[in-house]
């Protein structure tokens, strides 16, 4: 039987490093599988000491060492995703069947080109007032199962009769809901990119096409029942390790609005999913984040610095693009990483962090840190002590205060510290610098450090 699983779970809006972390602890605990939940957008980079380097969206980052990946009920799949992914995997890095190594729970919603189309029109209609979506569709796919589930596809409806009816409905559906949107007023720049847009949404050649792609993707993939996770995955002997895409800063719920995906990303999510297949082993739960603040995309960031771009990310893989927006990075904000720990139950709740690109802190000899903001004065949104006050609810009203508070935190100025760093020490002693500094401040030992971009770069204890 399973007797321990490794959660990992990122603290801020994504970009945290979980590749390279669920990469080292398949490499390290021979994890049996990877087990995934949240979107089909995530881009989890993982660099092995042999030289191969990939960024996973379904595929597990256990991938290169030949560990399974199952994609769990709260997952939600792209097929033609699946399908780019496998070709890429098989043609450029020699895994010759990757879809022997994937198993797809048969409750995995699908998400669809036209909800990936509908996600890229609503961005373009936001104009210069973005919001942030990588347009594959999760998001829109997830909200329209919950207001109309009889329209959606899952993975076990994929081999089944009437598939192509079923995408023209969603693409009928969509355009319905879509019209008010098109008939408003977009960017002139944008006239190019809504007219393909548009044209993707319409035209019948494209449906054919995502019909095909999706038929294809049937006869890959193996869909599995409900039970597999129970029956299957879990009665293997040794470790395994649920790997979620996003973070806890985009949270549905705790993340702040509009900046925010559909799925949730709270460990939570994770430990009932286990436990509902029936998983009364240990899960160690781990929380992981870059040694500075980074976020891909528009979204509250207090701490982003222009100036810090060029020498943190060097020869980074994430450029700018119309949908995602451009990549921010600056000093690592601990104001809000003790509330994204606080918005998952608090420090209790992790067995260790794993702090990732601590190596670009050591080759500029300084690590910034902001630990206290400037102008965090509104009680409803913090706490005499400058923290973020942290509520919870559902409600319009909810919403409506974390847009608030995103608004607030753009007002914020972080009062940042620097922390001088010795790049000639040697990584125990770094380790140990980095350990105490974040205990200290989220009351969460440090379990690994990465001082470079393999597996044999973390160092763990």
């Amino acid at each position: 039987m399973t007797h321990k699983i490794y959660a990992v779970t990122d603290l801020g809006p994504g970009d945290g490093g979980k590749g390279g972390v669920v990469h080292k602890i398949s490499t390290m605990m021979r994890a049996h599988t990877i087990i995934k939940r949240g979107g089909a957008q995530g881009s989890h980079g993982v660099c092995t000491s042999r030289g191969e380097q990939f960024a996973f969206s379904q595929w597990g980052c256990g991938t290169f060492e030949g560990t399974p990946t199952h994609l769990s009920e709260q997952m939600v799949i792209s097929p033609e995703g699946l399908l780019t992914e496998a070709t890429v995997l098989r043609y450029e890095h020699g895994i010759y069947d990757p879809f022997a190594l994937l198993t797809v729970d048969e409750r995995a919603l699908c998400a669809t080109p036209f909800h990936g189309v509908a996600s890229c029109l609503k961005e373009l209609a936001r104009r210069d007032n973005p919001r942030g979506t990588v347009g594959t569709g999760v998001g829109v796919a997830y909200r329209s199962y919950q207001q109309l589930p009889e329209l959606a596809i899952v993975a076990g409806d994929l081999k089944r009769p009437g598939l192509r009816d079923r995408l023209a409905a969603i693409r009928q559906h969509l355009q319905d809901q879509l019209q008010p949107i098109i008939e408003g007023e977009f960017l002139p720049h944008d006239s190019a990119e809504l007219e393909q847009q548009l044209w993707l949404l319409r035209d019948d050649r494209f449906l054919n096409y995502v019909t095909a792609r999706f038929a294809a993707a049937a006869k890959q993939v193996k869909v599995v029942s409900r039970d597999y996770l129970r029956e299957v995955i879990l009665t293997q002997k040794g470790a395994a390790i649920v790997e979620t895409s996003h973070g806890v800063l985009t949270d549905r719920h705790m993340g702040f609005h509009p900046h925010t995906s559909a799925i949730r990303t709270l460990p939570s999510f994770t430990t009932r999913m286990l436990e509902e297949a029936g998983f009364d082993g240990q899960i160690v739960h781990l929380g992981v984040t870059r040694a500075y603040a980074v976020r891909h995309g528009a979204g509250p960031m207090p701490t982003a610095d222009p100036a810090m771009t060029d020498y943190l990310l060097p020869g980074s893989a994430k450029a700018a693009n119309r949908y995602q927006g451009e990549i921010r990075v600056g000093p690592l904000d601990l104001v809000l990483l003790r509330y994204a720990i606080e918005a998952c139950g608090g420090p209790a709740v992790f067995d260790g962090l794993a702090i990732t690109w601590f190596d670009q802190i050591q080759a500029n000899k300084v690590w910034k840190v902001c630990n206290r903001y400037n102008g965090a004065r509104d009680p409803a949104f913090f706490t005499a002590s400058g923290e973020i006050r942290l509520k919870h609810g559902t409600s319009g009203e909810y919403f409506e205060h974390q847009a608030a508070l995103g608004h607030k935190l753009f007002e914020c100025i972080p009062q940042i510290t620097r922390l001088p760093i010795d790049a000639d020490a040697d990584q125990e002693t770094l380790y140990d610098t980095c350990a105490a500094t974040m205990q200290a401040s989220l009351g969460i030992p440090v379990r690994m450090v990465s001082f470079g971009p393999t597996e044999l770069d973390k160092l763990c204890k």
